[in-house]
C-alpha cells in the first residue's frame, strides 16, 4: 500500500475525546466513537503545515478554490451537480441539523427518525424543543429495511414536519437504494415533511454498492430536501470542524442562512477550509485504499464470529466504517454484555445508545490497524468466554421481563426493618410493585408522593402497594418518610436486574418522547432553568452528576401481581414520565 494503515498512533494525553473518556492505550484502543485510528493523509498535513507557515491565521471565508474542490468532489464521487449558491457551511453536521430544524419547524413540532439511529439525532431534536416520533426499521436476518406502512402512518401525523434521515444509515450500515429513497421521499413530499438527509458517511461506500444522494432522486424531492455532508468521517477531520449543507430550495436556504446568522454561525475556522480543499483535491487515492482496509477488516470480524460465536450475526457492511453486530444469541442482556466487555478493557459502542431497538447489539469501529482489531477480538473472546464459563460453573443468572400471566419467582427483599423477606410468603392481597429510582432523587420523591395520593383508592379496593428503591436501608430511612406502604431497599439493584428493570439507553432517551417532559419545557429546553427539577435533570442531560455509582438513568416499572404471584399488570416505562394510570392498574388487579 502507498499509505500507512498499519501503524497504531498513541492518542493518549493528546486530548482525544474517545481515548480520554475510557483511558485508551495502544494496547486497549477504544473502537467506539466514529473517528479513525489512522495517521492523517499526508497531503492534508502538508497543506496545513503550509498554511501555518505562510498565512496569517485571521478570520477566514470560503474561497473559489474551496467551492470548486467541493463541487468537483460531489460530481466525481456522487454524480451530484452542486451549485455554489446552495452551500451553507457549518462547523459540523450536527450543528447543521440543529439550524435546519430551527428553520423548517417550530417549537413543539415533531421530527421523524428511523430507529435504531445515530443518538445525536435525539439530542438535537430535544435540545431544540421539538418532539420525537420513531419509525422502527425492520431487521431481516441482519439486513435492515424500512417499514413503509409505519413510516406513512407517522408522516401523516399533523405535528410531524421534518425527518432526520441517515444515508448511509448509522449504525446499521445500510446504503439506501434509489428505489428506497424514492419511496421515502414521496411519502415525505405527500405529507409536507421536509427531508434533512445526513450523508456524512456518503464517501465510505463498499465496492459493488452505489450511494445515491437524496436530492438526486427527483426534482420534487430535491426541492424538499437538504443534503448534509462533510469531509470529517471520510478523511478523519472531525477536529477541524467543517461541513457543507446543500439546499436547492431558495426559500428554505434563505431561512437556514438567516437562522445560521442569528445563531452567530458565521464562517468556518481557517484550517477547516484548507483541510477540506486538500482532502477533496489530493486524497482520493488515500480514500480508495482506506475502503479496501475497511472491507477487509469487516471480513475479519465476520470470519472471527463465524468461527467462535456462530450465534452472533454481523449485518452486511454496505457503507460507513462501522460494523453492526447482533450479539443477542449469546444469551447476555445488553447490561451484562456492556459490563463484560468493559471489564476486559474493550470499549465498543453499545447498541442501546442508538435506541431501544439497538439493545443486544454492538457497533464496532473498523477504521483501525488490523493488529488493533485482532487485539479487540481477543478481548471480546475473553469477555464472552469468561461469562459463559461462569454460567457453566454457577448457573446462568435469572432474568425475566415480566408480562401478564407470568409467575414472579424469587422475589426476596429487604426493608428498613427486615432482610431476606420472601414476597411469595408475605403477600396477603393483590399488590402493585413500583420500581422507582434511588431514595435521594427528587423524581423518586415526586413518584412516592403520587403513590401516596393513589394509595387510599388502591387500598379501598383491596390492593396493596410496595415501592422498590435503589438505596440501602439507611438512605431509605433518611429520605423516604411518611409512606403508608412498604419501601423495599434494593441498594445493589438485585431485583431490578432480576426482573430486567433497565436504565434508559441514554440521558436523552430518558426524556425522548416523554409527554410530561415536553409540557415541562414547552418548546424550549431552557424553560427547565427556573424549574425546581432542573438540578435533577441537568446532570443527566449534560453527563455526570453527584450520585457516584447510582444508576442515574434508571427508568421506573410498575408490576401488579395477585396473591398467587401471577402477574396481572406490567408496565415498563419507556421514559422517566411514562407512568400508568391508577385505574388501569385497578382494573387489571380486580379481574
Amino acid at each position: 500500500m502507498k499509505y500507512d494503515f498499519t501503524s497504531i498512533p498513541d492518542r493518549s494525553n493528546c486530548g482525544s475525546s474517545k481515548w480520554d473518556a475510557v483511558g485508551g492505550t495502544v494496547e486497549n484502543v477504544p473502537l467506539s466513537v466514529a473517528d479513525m485510528e489512522f495517521p492523517t493523509a499526508p497531503a492534508i498535513k502538508d497543506a496545513l503545515k503550509n498554511l501555518v507557515e505562510n498565512t496569517i491565521l485571521g478570520y477566514a471565508c470560503p474561497t473559489e478554490e474551496y467551492f470548486d474542490a467541493t463541487i468537483s468532489w460531489m460530481k466525481r464521487r456522487h454524480n451530484f451537480d452542486v451549485k455554489k449558491e446552495w452551500f451553507v457551511s457549518t462547523p459540523g453536521v450536527i450543528p447543521a441539523l440543529s439550524i435546519l430544524i430551527q428553520s423548517v419547524t417550530k417549537p413543539g413540532d415533531a421530527i421523524l427518525l428511523l430507529t435504531p439511529v445515530y443518538y445525536p439525532f435525539d439530542m438535537v431534536t430535544i435540545s431544540n424543543g421539538r418532539r420525537l416520533v420513531y419509525s422502527r426499521l425492520i431487521n431481516k436476518d441482519g439486513r435492515y429495511e424500512i417499514d413503509y406502512d409505519d413510516l406513512t402512518e407517522k408522516a401523516k401525523m399533523p405535528e410531524v414536519k421534518a425527518i432526520l434521515f441517515s444515508n448511509p444509515h448509522n449504525p446499521v450500515s445500510r446504503v439506501w437504494t434509489r428505489e428506497e429513497l424514492e419511496k421515502v421521499g414521496n411519502i415525505c413530499c405527500d405529507n409536507g415533511v421536509f427531508i434533512i438527509s445526513d450523508e456524512i458517511h456518503n464517501d465510505l461506500i463498499m465496492k459493488g454498492v452505489e450511494h445515491t444522494v437524496f436530492a438526486n432522486v427527483s426534482e420534487r424531492i430535491k426541492d424538499n430536501c437538504a443534503v448534509c455532508t462533510a469531509p470529517s468521517k471520510t478523511f478523519n477531520l472531525a477536529g477541524v470542524q467543517c461541513s457543507n449543507a446543500f439546499i436547492p430550495n431558495d426559500k428554505i436556504r434563505a431561512r437556514v442562512k438567516t437562522t445560521s446568522m442569528l445563531n452567530m454561525n458565521m464562517h468556518l475556522n481557517i484550517f477547516a477550509y484548507e483541510a477540506c480543499k486538500a482532502a477533496y483535491n489530493h486524497c482520493e487515492d488515500w480514500l480508495d485504499e482506506l475502503l479496501d482496509v475497511i472491507k477487509d477488516n469487516a471480513k475479519y470480524v465476520e470470519d472471527f464470529m463465524a468461527e467462535h460465536y456462530p450465534a452472533v450475526k454481523c449485518s452486511p457492511l454496505e457503507g460507513t466504517y462501522l460494523q453492526w453486530i447482533d450479539v443477542r444469541g449469546l444469551g447476555l442482556t445488553h447490561v451484562e454484555m456492556r459490563k463484560a466487555l468493559e471489564e476486559e478493557k474493550l470499549f465498543l459502542d453499545n447498541g442501546e445508545m442508538f435506541g431501544e431497538s439497538g439493545r443486544g447489539y454492538q457497533r464496532i469501529n473498523l477504521a483501525c490497524a488490523r493488529e488493533t482489531l485482532e487485539r479487540a477480538m481477543a478481548h471480546f473472546k475473553r469477555a464472552v468466554d469468561k461469562v459463559l464459563a461462569g454460567w457453566k460453573e454457577e448457573g446462568k443468572p435469572y432474568h425475566k421481563t415480566l408480562s401478564v400471566g407470568d409467575k414472579v419467582e424469587g422475589f426476596v427483599y429487604d426493608t428498613t426493618e427486615n432482610s431476606g423477606l420472601d414476597l411469595a410468603k408475605t403477600i396477603k392481597k393483590p399488590t402493585l410493585i413500583a420500581f422507582l429510582r434511588f431514595a435521594e432523587c427528587d423524581l423518586t420523591k415526586a413518584m412516592l408522593s403520587l403513590l401516596k395520593k393513589s394509595f387510599a383508592d388502591l387500598s379501598a379496593e383491596g390492593v396493596d402497594v410496595k415501592a422498590v428503591v435503589q438505596s440501602c436501608a439507611e438512605d431509605v430511612k433518611a429520605n423516604c418518610t411518611d409512606c403508608p406502604f412498604e419501601i423495599i431497599a434494593d441498594g445493589e439493584g438485585k431485583l431490578y436486574d432480576r426482573f430486567n428493570v433497565f436504565e434508559s439507553n441514554s440521558a436523552m432517551q430518558l426524556v425522548a418522547g416523554d409527554e410530561r417532559f415536553a409540557e415541562l419545557i414547552d418548546g424550549d429546553v431552557r424553560h427547565l432553568y427556573d424549574n425546581p427539577l432542573f438540578d435533577t435533570f441537568a446532570p443527566l442531560l449534560i453527563g455526570g452528576g453527584e450520585y457516584g455509582t447510582k444508576r442515574v438513568l434508571q427508568l421506573p416499572a410498575f408490576i401488579g401481581i395477585d396473591t398467587d404471584m401471577t402477574v396481572k399488570f406490567a408496565h415498563y416505562s419507556k421514559t422517566i414520565g411514562d407512568l400508568p394510570e391508577a385505574k388501569a392498574i385497578l382494573d387489571a388487579l380486580k379481574k
